[in-house]
């Protein structure tokens, strides 16, 4: 039996006359986020508190989650149902910023690392405990460095994913979602659910792609003291607490930690770079 929750609320269950999703359709495949889409009505308890970005959707089979993820974006139709495209937690990896560091070390090490780096910056809802990790380098060591401010999923696919290969797996166990590496993937790669089809054109539509809280802002190259440059940016640490990003706080209470930057090579002074973001 599937059954849907939204932030630990059932929004869906065939034997709830009341709690019914139009067209839910679910499809999983190994190292992308996946997606996930369902029509509600007016009539329908949890219609208008699903909350783009911030909510926590839930697919589970049997009482075992097969998708956890956020509304991404809705779209509001002729009878004002609305329509909503969720993204799984994977996405969550993109609401961070990996500052730039130089490692040198093992897989697991290096993949530890970076889910620390993520947990640092984003809420619990959307924090991975390390997982199992089972790639390895024929030298079992690596080195691996950043300048760029990368986000979390990046940094893994081209650190990781793109020269070591592997699978990123989230599991979810009672004591937290899990981040597994994994050399060989044991289940299926590729599933697809669907409940039923949905015709209807899109009215309007709302969507949360490219939606920033916090900013850190970068501005002109450093330089060495005989005068070249270095991939190393200004930021705003020294005239902002020692903290390196501004944030908007209602933002954040709508949709949560998301991290974004904006680059300006022209500013060469903290403050004006601090204005300016």
């Amino acid at each position: 039996m599937y059954q849907v929750f939204c932030d630990g609320e059932i929004i869906h269950d065939p034997r709830l006359e009341e709690y019914q999703l139009v067209s839910p359709s679910l499809s999983l495949e190994l190292n992308k986020t996946g997606t996930f889409t369902f029509t509600v009505y007016p009539n329908h308890p949890a219609y208008g508190s699903i909350q783009k970005l911030k909510s926590i959707i839930e697919v589970k089979k049997d009482g075992a989650v097969l998708f956890r993820g956020r509304p991404l974006s809705s779209a509001e139709k002729f009878y004002r149902q609305l329509e909503y495209t969720c993204e799984g937690e994977l996405a969550f990896l993109l609401d961070s910023r990996v500052r730039p560091f130089e490692m040198a070390g093992g897989v697991a090490e290096l993949f530890a690392y970076l889910i620390q780096q993520h947990n640092g910056q984003v809420g619990a809802e959307k924090q991975f405990k390390v997982g199992t990790v089972t790639v390895t380098d024929p030298n079992d060591y690596i080195n691996r460095s950043n300048v760029t401010y990368e986000t979390t999923y990046d940094i893994i696919k081209t650190r990781l994913l793109d020269t070591l290969g592997g699978y990123l797996w989230v599991r979810h166990e009672s004591d937290g979602n899990y981040l597994d590496y994994l050399a060989d993937f044991p289940y299926t790669s590729d599933q697809r659910i669907t409940f039923g089809e949905n015709l209807l054109d899109y009215a309007k539509t709302l969507d949360g792609d490219g939606i920033i809280t916090a900013l850190i802002p970068l501005g002109a190259r450093l330089e060495t003291e005989d005068g070249n440059q270095t991939e190393e940016r200004l930021t705003i640490e020294e005239v902002n607490d020692g903290v390196d990003y501004v944030y908007d706080q209602e933002a954040v209470n709508k949709y949560g930690w998301i991290i974004g930057t904006q680059t300006w090579d022209d500013v060469t002074q903290a403050g004006n770079l601090k204005q300016k973001a």
